[in-house]
């Protein structure tokens, strides 16, 4: 199948003008989840010297609060952008309403897998965090329980999840990212081992459509507004926008640098690009090295 024509460019600069709005992802696109890449607030500066609004969307398993303390931290001002969303805030919602019927069956007592810093999904609900199988529900996955963890060592405890049919809600779909440089699994690559084993398991955040319709809805440009998501991973950001049907801008230099050959800040083979699209079925819009102005 032959690649849809995309674009290289240096910089959003150079195409900016033809939309109204940005929606950008976080994790290897603003910062590696420790410190922002040196030309992000730069370019997040620049847009909104421009006058072109920002979104969040990040498959962060957590609090939107949560994500946005953690950025100003970094150094990241508040007003550089609107809406932050959350994949944990999009099942957040979801966990407090329990009107969706997935959410309506599942029970008050709830086993978590990932870390401490995630405990915000269970702000101001009636829920009971349990620490055995046998006393669960149902489960949360945010994360391995530790960072250097592999998918492997949570097998034991998928199968006996399994055993028991425990549904499990994954606000996270990201198999892997790069953190402070080292490559670590996220509470996708543990919530995809326990669907292979034929788990029930919900996905919340991008690609899903549920995770565009939340971002767009707090976005609220209207329905003809131009809009372009800026993100680095084609099994999330790329797929969500092409399922969406928005523009997108790949940041060659984030999760797939490495495969593409070409590091953060340059550009890659555009022969290798385009097997890299071809295999994953997926189409861009624009190529840059780097979420750069």
């Amino acid at each position: 199948m032959p690649t849809t024509p995309y674009k290289m460019i240096n910089g959003l600069s150079e195409v900016i003008g033809n939309y109204d709005a940005v929606i950008l992802d976080l994790w290897g696109v603003v910062h590696d989840g420790v410190t922002p890449y040196p030309s992000s607030i730069p370019a997040m500066e620049a847009l909104k010297k421009a006058g072109v609004p920002v979104a969040l969307l990040s498959n962060a398993p957590r609090r939107s609060s949560v994500v946005t303390a953690r950025m100003e931290d970094m150094g990241i001002a508040r007003d550089l952008y609107g809406p932050a969303v959350a994949s944990g805030e999009i099942a957040y919602a979801q966990l407090v309403a329990r009107s969706d019927p997935w959410y309506a069956e599942l029970g008050r007592k709830v086993l978590m897998v990932g870390p401490v810093r995630d405990m915000s999904m269970f702000e101001q609900q009636d829920v009971e965090i349990v620490k055995t199988i046998e006393d669960a529900d149902w489960v949360l996955v945010t994360g391995p329980n530790d960072d250097h963890d592999p998918v492997s060592k949570y097998e034991d405890l998928l199968h006996a999840l399994k055993a028991r049919d425990l549904p499990m809600l994954c606000p996270n779909p990201d198999r892997e990212v790069i953190r402070g440089g080292e490559r670590i699994i996220c509470a996708g690559a543990i919530a995809g081992r326990y669907e292979e084993l034929g788990g029930n398991v919900r996905w919340e955040g991008k690609p899903f459509a549920s995770a565009y319709d939340f971002c767009l809805q707090a976005f609220d440009k209207g329905p003809d507004a131009k809009l372009l998501v800026v993100g680095d991973s084609i099994s999330t950001d790329i797929t969500g926008s092409n399922n969406a049907g928005l523009d997108v801008a790949l940041v060659t230099g984030g999760i797939h640098a490495e495969e593409l050959g070409a590091p953060r800040g340059t550009l890659p083979d555009k022969g290798k690009l385009d097997a890299l699209l071809e295999a994953t079925g997926r189409h861009i819009t624009y190529a840059m090295g780097d979420f750069c102005w």
